[in-house]
């Protein structure tokens, strides 16, 4: 899909108990986001990918605390192929920090200056939820296609198993606590031919 998160797009390509793969795409226009110099741009974007099952609580509370379906707090142990329908309520907090011992992923990713282009929404719709609202360039129900010029596709495999069916992701590293940032939550899936080497 792509999926707006702190200026950059994120779609999910797979994610099982070996490796998540997903693309990263920047940047978006976010109205907020410091400019990419334009006159000498740098070469390539650095970013902090951070990943932890079970997902890190919410205040102290469940990480699904604050998702609504149906105008009804989300089970995540009764989840379908409705995540597309789950509603962060307006003002929820973010994620927090994770405990060390969950952490299933934590690396920094090279993204080349390398023109591409996104979708929203896209081939990976409905399968995570995002941690709380998020700007979006997509507009009601329109679809919309970004160019973008820092573009690049990726496996992280996972540094320990994943220790529940949901890992949630942030390119944040989860912090500061008032981040301007989504983050996703994934429900892992069934491996394909390129989830390890």
């Amino acid at each position: 899909m792509g999926q707006p998160l702190s200026d950059v797009a994120f779609e999910l390509r797979g994610a099982c108990v070996h490796s998540l793969r997903f693309v990263f795409a920047a940047p978006l226009d976010y109205p907020y986001a410091p400019p990419i110099a334009e006159s000498n741009p740098p070469s390539a974007l650095y970013r902090r990918v951070m990943a932890a099952s079970p997902p890190p609580k919410r205040e102290g509370a469940p990480w699904h605390t604050g998702l609504s379906l149906d105008g009804k707090p989300f089970q995540p142990d009764a989840f379908s192929d409705r995540l597309a329908e789950v509603v962060p309520d307006e003002g929820v907090p973010s994620l927090d920090v994770p405990e060390p011992e969950t952490v299933v992923l934590d690396e920094m990713i090279t993204v080349s200056r390398t023109p591409g282009t996104m979708g929203f929404p896209g081939r990976d719709h409905g399968r995570y939820v995002l941690s709380t609202r998020y700007w979006s360039p997509q507009v009601d129900a329109t679809e919309v296609t970004k160019d973008v010029d820092y573009y690049g596709e990726f496996r992280l495999n996972w540094s320990r198993p994943p220790a529940g069916p949901w890992v949630a992701v942030s390119l944040d590293g989860f912090w500061p606590a008032e981040r301007d940032s989504a983050d996703v939550v994934i429900p892992l899936g069934a491996c394909d031919s390129s989830c390890k080497d």
